[in-house]
């Protein structure tokens, strides 16, 4: 049994990734808004804004999967570059 990490992993893609994967291994998963509980998955909060605790989390990690999500459901040609370039920060960056 493999030890996964998914940040974001509350909704959307990264719950389904994580319960898909929970079935034959061990997943730790954040949430951010969404308290999130599952007899599966270890749910820790988790925000960008801050450093990750990683007390919570195994010694030894085989992956770790990146799915936070932000979008703003606006026409693109109404997006500020401010808004855009904050979404393409967290999307890829990571903060």
């Amino acid at each position: 049994m493999k030890n996964y990490v998914v940040i974001g992993g509350s909704s959307g893609i990264g719950k389904s990734l994580a319960e898909t994967l929970s079935d034959q291994n061990t997943v730790y998963a954040s949430y951010n808004t969404n308290p999130t509980e599952s007899d599966k998955i270890k749910y820790f909060h988790y925000s960008h804004e801050q450093p990750l605790n990683t007390e919570s989390l195994p010694e030894v990690i085989h992956g770790l999967i990146y799915c936070p999500g932000v979008i703003n459901l606006k026409p693109f040609a109404r997006i500020s570059r401010q808004t855009f370039l904050e979404d393409y920060n967290l999307q890829v960056g990571g903060a």
